[in-house]
């Protein structure tokens, strides 16, 4: 696929655009550690709710969800949609509190939470496991999936032959950048990402996240858009699935069926889906809203700005984002059918077979006319571009402020800048060798989650219960590890694996709880004071039990409207509008009666 002139010409100017800002920035984020990492705590919410839903928009998002739909219908994507329940959460029980502690990094909270040597050991691990393994998986899926995006439409060996031919000859075989072609590519565009982040800091991957963010969106709407059009509309496209695949078919379920191959193993009912849901949920991410959310809820003024924050970012991406890349994934599998014949793209179909994620981007070539192609490509790069920034200036923050300012903790803010503009190339490279090992975006989500569900009890307990310690989360860490290795071995269902190893990082939880000492009182005053947790504290206040549970009342009723506008969305698909839009009305007032509850929580 030649792109035009036209192409071309937005690809280049939103180029420079990425490189101003992060130069523009600059100066702010020289001035010590707090500036770099959280923009000196003073950004407005809606800025910080945005990026947050921009991160989130990777490039390799559309691709997995394509390759998820073509095997396992609308129904497998809860693999990442049971985020939902934590994002909620976070609205009214973490991001307050993420504000107030003040902390720089989500493993810095360990040190004011715990006491002991316990805490410093589980401080460093827990910055080396989120910090550099998690982190490294993230940015190894989305390299491998920017290379699926690149291939149809940059061809170095035309544009530079001689180079081209040159690298070719050393180039590792099968490597995970592609050819020489797609690494060429891939390698300018970090180094770019690595200007202008390491430039300006968390201020100017933000200010860059916000443009990023509307551009990949329009980018996502006006590709569903051609590609309904190619389908012939939302009733052509039921009407091709049936024919394609049945009058039974799957692919438009919301929620797994009990005859769905992907659950069969749990024998889907409410209560098996539903403790599915939460396990998946608190183990692919920081149980607490740590990571990058709690490092971009830092950003904000105050902490009621960082819950407004998180709830811009809940809507933004389960209300607004994911429908585009549902639609498409859909018109990919009547225009480039699995297997079958008599489509309008049936050559293609074979291409395509062993790699169903990479339909996406065959499909933008085949449907897409010049200059949308240019439009969509940049929103696919700012995707892209948006998650590498923010992956690399949250890494470094561990870096800088867990390993280096603990080791010399007499450094200047001038070393500890230098330090974080140093661990770029870094992570670059460990990127790179991780996605190595991946072999396809949704593979790498169950690593991932893997990785954290033993940790996802004593990860939420911390905030409630004064009896959790270092110990607890060390323990729970070792046994769920444990038992993550050994069924990997086994032929468990991945579903029914991870409930496993959230059961027995709960296990190693209390065993913590009952071998291990608490905070000593000087630690667990100086959190309370700073923090005023919601929960069961030594000092048996009751308001704080009270609290806690107005807050999980307000989770439930504004989690029930989020189901209620997915549910609203699946049923526009399967034609159903006037149900949709009652489903779409009981969601919108669900979400407004639980964030005006507040009247419940004064009383």
């Amino acid at each position: 696929m030649v792109l035009s002139w036209l192409d071309w010409s937005f690809i280049i100017c939103y180029l420079i655009f990425t490189l101003f800002i992060g130069f523009w920035a600059s100066k702010d984020a020289s001035k010590g550690t707090e500036s770099y990492f959280l923009a000196g705590r003073n950004l407005p919410w809606w800025w910080t709710g945005t990026s947050v839903a921009a991160t989130t928009f990777a490039a390799d998002t559309p691709l997995a969800i394509t390759g998820i739909i073509a095997t396992k219908g609308i129904s497998g994507n809860w693999i990442w949609l049971s985020s939902i329940l934590l994002h909620c959460a976070v609205i009214f029980l973490f991001a307050s509190n993420w504000r107030k502690s003040q902390v720089l990094t989500d493993s810095e909270l360990i040190a004011i939470r715990y006491s002991g040597k316990s805490a410093k050991y589980l401080r460093s691990f827990r910055a080396f496991l989120y910090g550099i393994i998690i982190n490294c998986i993230i940015l190894g899926w989305v390299l491998r999936a920017m290379v699926k995006i690149v291939k149809p439409f940059f061809h170095w060996e035309s544009w530079t032959p001689s180079l081209y031919q040159g690298l070719l000859s050393i180039w590792p075989e099968n490597f995970v950048l592609g050819s020489p072609s797609e690494g060429l590519t891939i390698i300018s565009l970090l180094a770019l990402v690595a200007v202008y982040s390491t430039a300006g800091g968390i201020r100017g991957v933000i200010l860059t996240d916000l443009v990023q963010f509307f551009i990949a969106l329009f980018g996502s709407f006006i590709f569903a858009y051609f590609a309904l059009q190619e389908v012939g509309g939302l009733t052509a496209l039921n009407e091709r699935l049936i024919t394609l695949y049945g009058q039974n078919h799957h692919y438009l379920d919301l929620f797994p069926s009990s005859d769905s191959s992907w659950f069969s193993s749990l024998q889907v009912g409410a209560f098996s889906f539903g403790l599915y849901l939460w396990v998946q949920s608190f183990s692919s991410s920081p149980a607490d809203g740590g990571g990058y959310l709690m490092q971009r809820l830092g950003t904000c003024k105050t902490p009621e700005d960082a819950r407004k924050a998180t709830l811009l970012f809940v809507l933004l991406q389960y209300c607004v984002r994911i429908w585009p890349w549902f639609i498409v994934a859909l018109c990919a599998l009547v225009l480039i059918p699995l297997g079958q014949e008599g489509t309008v793209f049936q050559g293609m179909a074979q291409s395509v077979a062993a790699d169903r994620e990479s339909a996406y981007s065959v499909l933008m070539g085949l449907i897409l006319k010049p200059g949308f192609i240019g439009i969509l490509l940049v929103s696919l790069l700012a995707a892209f571009m948006s998650t590498i920034d923010t992956h690399i200036n949250w890494g470094a923050s561990y870096i800088v402020n867990d390993f280096y300012c603990v080791l010399f903790p007499n450094s200047t803010s001038k070393s500890q800048i230098k330090v974080a503009r140093l661990t770029v190339s870094f992570f670059a490279i460990l990127a790179i060798l991780v996605a190595s090992q991946i072999t396809t975006i949704e593979r790498a989500w169950q690593w991932m989650a893997a990785l954290g569900a033993g940790l996802g009890f004593p990860t939420i307990m911390r905030w409630f219960w004064w009896r959790i310690n270092a110990i607890s989360e060390i323990l729970a860490i070792i046994v769920g590890v444990s038992v993550a290795v050994i069924l990997h071995f086994t032929s468990i269902p991945y579903e029914v694996q991870l409930i496993c190893i959230a059961f027995a990082g709960i296990a190693g939880t209390l065993a913590g709880v009952f071998l291990g000492k608490p905070a000593d009182e000087k630690t667990l005053n100086s959190f309370i004071e700073r923090i005023d947790p919601m929960g069961f504290w030594n000092d048996k206040k009751p308001h704080r039990t009270k609290n806690l549970l107005v807050s999980c009342i307000r989770l439930a009723v504004i989690f029930t409207g989020f189901l209620l506008f997915l549910k609203a969305g699946q049923l526009v698909l399967m034609l159903n509008f006037v149900a949709a839009i009652l489903m779409a009305i009981l969601g919108a007032a669900t979400i407004f009666a639980s964030i005006k509850m507040n009247k419940l929580a004064a009383s």
